[in-house]
């Protein structure tokens, strides 16, 4: 399943991907692993959330993005939930240009039994027709 936290810049979507974060790793009989790409709220994750700073890796492109998750799935088969703080950021892409991708990471929750929650920077008026469904 994926799950969207959207907002505009500045209204709380870091603060609210974060406490999923955390709130996962209470919750989850497997690992949860957050991405970002910077690491200015590394401190407030939980040391049982695997932290990974994205742009240390130069992830800038949808194939980029796409590799880098399957990666992370591919080394750790007990990941239940990824939380990506700025995945239009990790893909270089604007929200109305990832439809397919968003569809790759259907697959991969279908495949891997597992979830993500995503941050959109847009108030729900903006999101493209095809991202509603995760609303």
């Amino acid at each position: 399943m994926i799950s969207l936290i959207c907002g505009a810049k500045g209204s709380g979507k870091t603060k609210r991907i974060l406490d999923a974060a955390n709130d996962m790793a209470a919750k989850s009989d497997g690992d949860v692993v957050y991405l970002t790409d910077n690491q200015k709220h590394s401190s407030e994750i939980k040391h049982t959330v695997r932290f990974v700073n994205y742009a240390e890796y130069g992830v800038k492109s949808p194939e980029a993005a796409l590799g880098f998750i399957k990666g992370v799935l591919s080394v750790n088969n007990d990941i239940t939930h990824i939380l990506i703080d700025g995945f239009a950021r990790m893909a270089g892409r604007p929200i109305a240009d990832m439809e397919s991708l968003y569809d790759a990471l259907e697959a991969l929750c279908i495949s891997d039994k597992m979830d993500f929650i995503l941050t959109v920077s847009s108030d729900e008026s903006g999101i493209p027709q095809f991202m509603r469904k995760y609303l």
